[in-house]
This record gives structure tokens, C-alpha cells and sequence, in this order.
């Protein structure tokens, strides 16, 4: 008989079981609990983050309030044609002004953008608080509305603003740029060719940063106070402040191209033995860029750009000038004008002036001497006492018995009272020939010379 063995199971494996179970159940529990139960069934959080995905951001516009004169719109750049008012400017759009001309433009978000004349700008992004406007030239007035978030790009410098009030002009020309913060403050850029920030600034209230962008990186920016109060006096500014406050009621008269002024640029001109000196009282206006120092021979009312420039200078501080490139007999007219960071003109009065004849008289002949030691050869001559005596040139030839100026190279320049010269080239052990001659010059370039000195193997002859 055969028999079967059954073991018993153990009660133990039993238990272990069921905890098994009981764990998994607890854990699906869980998972139900956090997840499933707390999970939106009609989707809602879904259709929230969808909706936050495709929303496309609020494109807003902007409206031409006033334009005066020369203004002209490109609108999907269809080419420039007059603009109107009330004409709606959208993402791309452009507006330039001409000559005497201005223009302001209202965006939806209550910011107001205002053009001086010879400006252009792009509306390059027009989403709400993210505008980007580029200013290809001229000059704006920006009045950021609360909560904006703006940014315009001149050249190489990009401005970010919220709420503030602020001035950009460029000189696209000479790659210049000047900020003025009236409200608040902005942050301000420079960047690299590679259009990365190398210089970064903060400009607050009553500050401005001039740039000049031809210059080394440590002196691309710099950063001033000024006095808006001031700058009320010009019609421009007067009108914007008006705007601000509300109470503007004409638009501001034009600036002219060119203007003549008498507090500042105030020129005189005196001759002097090296040229005509000029000196003038600097330009006293913020809208400084430059210079411009004219000269004619023909225009008793020279001025810029019509007239010969002898020199620019973007020195505000610079008040004179030797004008050292004129010819005697001769009438010069003389004038100091700015060209303004708006790039018109003012210049001063005209100062003139008429340079003396030429004296054709030569100075008198120098007599020359000389002895020869071991030291070198002594040359001494006769001084010359004449009122326009200038210099001597002492002249050394090898190879030419008569030597004469200005062919022959001088050997030495002395002035009156130094009437010797020791030549330690050549003494008495010497071999072969050297010639002196000492030449007397005047101011007016006439010039006599001595009789020839002969140094025969080093003896005086």
C-alpha cells in the first residue's frame, strides 16, 4: 500500500499573505485618493493651461493725434505716403517727419511717442507691454504710460522703460546718441557689433548719457545732470511739458534751420606773427553737438555747411583757435557755428580781419667766420637786429662749394642771440673739404645768406 504525504500549510505563510494584499490595497487606495479623486474630471485645469498656451498676446496700436508739416506713414510697407490725422499705425508700421515738421502718436496702452523734425522710428513689436520701437534718426519725446514695458533701439543702444518720461536724438552721421530722463528712470544699453551689452547703466531723473559710439569703450558713455527747468526756455521742450501737464494749447513754432545768436559764439580775431588767433564765447544751450569753426575769403556772412570748415570740434569747453594757414594781403571772415543735436545750425557774429602784405625785403647778410681746433670747427657771425628776424639756419655741404637755402639742408637752427655753432664732426685732423654758410630768415620767410666758409683737410681757408 502506497501512502501520500500532505503537508501542512503553515499559518504563518497565511498571514504574510494577506498583508501582502492588504499593503496593495492600500496603496491603490492612496494612489486614488491623491490622484483620480483630486483630478478635475471635466478637464478644466486642461482646457486652463490650453487656454494659456494658444491665447495669442494683445496686439495694440497706435493713432497720429498731430502732424505738422512734412509727416508721411509706410503702412505694411507698401511705401511712405502723407500721413493723416487719426491714421492707425500697426506692428511694422514707420513715420518719418521732414524739415519743420513734428509729429505725436497716442498707442492704445496710453503711451504717447512725439517726433521732432527730420525723424523716423519703426514700430518694430507692438504687443501689449512688450513695445519695441527702433529710431532710425532724429529725436523723440517718449511719455511711457503706467505698467508699459518699452524698449527703443537707436544704432547700437537699446533703452528699457517703464512709467518714465525721457528724450532720445541720434546723429545716425556721426554715431552719437544723448538720453534725457525727465521722470522715473530707464535702463540703457550699448552693445558690440556682435549685438552683445558691453556697457550697461541706469539713468535716473534729471541725468543724461551722452554716447558717442566712434570712441574707445571707456569713453562711449557718459553720464551728466542737467536742469530741466532750463531746458523749458526752448520751444520744444516748453511744448512737451505743456503736453504732460495737459495744458498745451499751440504747437510749438518750428526751430529754423539756421539761426544767428548773440549770447554766446561771440568771435574775435587778432594777427599774430604765427597766424590769426581767433577767440569766442561758448555755446551756452544743452542741445550741443559740435563746432564748427568757418573761414571765407569770398562770404562776409559765412555759415554752415555752406561755407569752408577749418576745424570741428565736439569740445563744448573749446573757446580758441591759431589759424595758422593763411596768406598775407589777404580779407578773412571768420565764424563760430554749432550744429545742434537736432542738426540745425546757430552761429555767431562775423568777425574779420586782413592779414598784412607780405614784406618781399630780405634781412640784412649775416658775415661768417670760423677757426678750426681739435674740439671741432667755431662758426660765429654777425647778429641780426632787424624787428622781423625769425631764426638762423646754419647749411654744411661735402660736395657743393656754394651752398644755398633751402636746397642744401641746414645743419642747425639758432635764434637771435645765439650766433655761433661749434661743428664737432670735423676738427684739424680732417681730410677733404666741407662747406658753411649761415642763412638769416624773417617772419615773412624772406632770407639772406653769408659768405661761403671753406675747410680744406682742417684748415680754415
Amino acid at each position: 500500500m502506497m501512502y501520500y504525504y500532505k503537508r501542512k500549510s503553515s499559518p504563518l505563510k497565511w498571514l504574510i499573505l494577506i498583508f501582502i494584499f492588504m499593503a496593495m490595497g492600500a496603496v491603490v487606495y492612496w494612489f486614488y485618493i491623491n490622484y483620480f479623486s483630486k483630478s478635475d474630471l471635466n478637464n478644466s485645469g486642461i482646457e486652463e493651461n490650453v487656454n494659456k498656451i494658444i491665447t495669442a498676446p494683445k496686439i495694440i496700436s497706435g493713432e497720429i493725434a498731430i502732424a505738422q508739416g512734412e509727416v508721411q506713414i509706410n503702412i505694411g510697407d507698401k511705401g511712405y505716403e502723407k500721413a493723416i490725422i487719426k491714421a492707425v499705425l500697426h506692428q511694422g508700421d514707420k513715420i518719418k517727419t521732414g524739415a519743420d515738421s513734428l509729429a505725436v502718436i497716442n498707442l492704445d496702452d496710453g503711451s504717447k511717442i512725439r517726433l521732432a523734425a527730420n525723424s523716423e522710428v519703426i514700430f518694430s513689436n507692438l504687443e501689449e507691454k512688450n513695445v519695441e520701437i527702433n529710431q532710425l534718426k532724429g529725436r523723440s519725446y517718449n511719455n511711457i504710460a503706467v505698467g508699459s514695458a518699452y524698449r527703443i533701439k537707436a544704432l547700437k543702444t537699446q533703452i528699457e522703460a517703464g512709467a518714465s518720461k525721457f528724450e532720445l536724438i541720434t546723429n545716425d552721421q556721426l554715431q552719437s546718441l544723448a538720453v534725457l530722463v525727465f521722470e522715473n528712470n530707464i535702463k540703457l544699453n550699448i552693445n558690440n557689433d556682435n549685438s552683445e551689452a558691453i556697457l550697461f547703466s541706469r539713468l535716473d531723473a534729471n541725468e543724461k548719457a551722452l554716447i558717442d559710439l566712434k570712441a574707445t569703450k571707456k569713453d562711449q558713455l557718459k553720464i551728466e545732470n542737467f536742469q530741466a527747468n532750463l531746458l523749458a526756455k526752448d520751444e520744444w521742450y516748453k511744448w512737451n511739458f505743456e503736453l504732460d501737464k495737459g495744458s498745451a494749447e499751440n504747437l510749438p513754432e518750428q526751430e529754423p534751420n539756421f539761426e544767428e545768436i548773440t549770447d554766446s559764439l561771440q568771435i574775435k580775431a587778432e594777427q599774430k606773427d604765427a597766424g590769426v588767433n581767433l577767440t569766442w564765447s561758448v555755446y551756452s544751450k544743452e542741445d550741443f553737438q559740435s563746432y564748427k569753426i568757418m573761414r571765407s575769403t569770398q562770404n562776409s556772412e559765412p555759415k554752415y555747411p555752406e561755407d569752408s570748415v577749418i576745424k570741428s570740434s565736439d569740445n563744448k569747453d573749446l573757446s580758441g583757435l591759431l589759424d595758422e594757414k593763411i596768406e598775407p594781403g589777404n580779407k578773412y571772415y571768420y565764424r563760430i557755428c554749432v550744429l545742434k543735436n537736432n542738426d540745425k545750425v546757430a552761429c555767431g557774429n562775423v568777425a574779420n580781419i586782413e592779414t598784412a602784405q607780405k614784406d618781399s625785403t630780405p634781412p640784412s647778410k649775416p658775415n661768417l667766420s670760423a677757426s678750426a681746433t681739435v674740439s671741432g670747427i667755431n662758426l660765429s657771425w654777425t647778429a641780426n637786429n632787424e624787428d622781423d628776424f625769425k631764426e638762423y639756419r646754419m647749411l654744411k655741404s661735402i660736395s657743393n662749394p656754394e651752398p644755398s637755402y633751402p636746397s642744401v639742408g641746414y645743419l642747425a637752427i639758432r635764434k637771435k642771440g645765439s650766433e655761433s655753432y661749434l661743428d664737432k664732426e670735423v676738427n684739424i685732423t680732417s681730410v677733404g673739404n666741407v662747406y658753411y654758410r649761415v642763412c638769416s630768415l624773417d617772419m615773412d620767410g624772406n632770407y639772406s645768406c653769408s659768405n661761403v666758409i671753406t675747410v680744406e683737410n682742417g684748415q680754415v681757408k
